[in-house]
């Protein structure tokens, strides 16, 4: 059989086609699954137009950035706390080498009858809280919510005197088999002045008794030590 040769102008169409194929498969992908993405603010606004939020301002952020060798499922890369208005929300992107992907979205309405309104950012053992302020009395928060202690729940009770314009980004850190599923609802809030002294404190969440077996929250018994 002969040998068929290729020209140099079958093969710049070639390559030329190749091109714009990929271009073509890149484009697919950037519109169907929001990826490839150059740029962590990219992926943020992408973020947010698929959950029809915002554009909002950029108030915060806190990163949980994976290591070499660690796969990380559920938990983003990074958080953009953000605020629209009454409207404040956690906006995860994931960073895969050269490039970002946008996450999920989830936000909570600002009630300014009330002092402290809470929202989970991330509730892995390497997590955070946003706690939105409207007392400017208040200079420092105290989030409870429960852990798995082995045999039982108990209380966790993290403290935040970092206050940026309106608001508390409150992280923490766990064992993993300590970490449970958290919901705003969850939590208690307790707000302090800068002299320390109690101005605010939420209601128990009625899932303490009824779903962690918590009954007398402010029992010592009842808080959570780290080993």
């Amino acid at each position: 059989m002969a040998r068929r040769f290729v020209t140099p102008s079958q093969r710049k169409r070639r390559i030329l086609r190749d091109a714009l194929l990929l271009a073509a498969v890149l484009v697919v992908l950037a519109l169907r699954l929001d990826f490839p993405i150059l740029t962590a603010g990219q992926a943020m606004e992408a973020a947010q137009a698929r959950y029809f939020f915002g554009p909002g301002e950029v108030i915060d952020r806190i990163d949980f950035p994976r290591t070499a060798n660690t796969v990380k499922g559920g938990q983003h890369d990074r958080y953009y706390i953000l605020r629209w208005g009454d409207w404040y929300a956690w906006c995860g992107v994931d960073h895969y080498g050269l490039f970002w992907q946008a996450g999920t979205l989830e936000a909570v309405e600002n009630d300014p009858d009330t002092p402290l309104v809470p929202l989970v950012v991330s509730d892995w053992e390497e997590g955070a809280a946003l706690v939105v302020c409207n007392r400017p009395d208040i200079a420092s928060v105290e989030v409870e919510f429960p852990v798995y202690a082995g045999s039982r729940y108990l209380l966790a009770s993290i403290v935040q005197d970092q206050k940026t314009e309106d608001h508390f980004l409150v992280p923490w850190a766990l064992d993993r088999q300590e970490v449970i599923w958290l919901y705003p609802e969850e939590l208690r809030l307790r707000g302090y002045n800068a002299a320390g002294e109690l101005v605010y404190q939420s209601p128990v969440p009625e899932s303490w008794a009824d779903d962690f077996g918590i009954t007398d929250p402010d029992s010592p018994s009842a808080r959570y030590t780290p080993t």
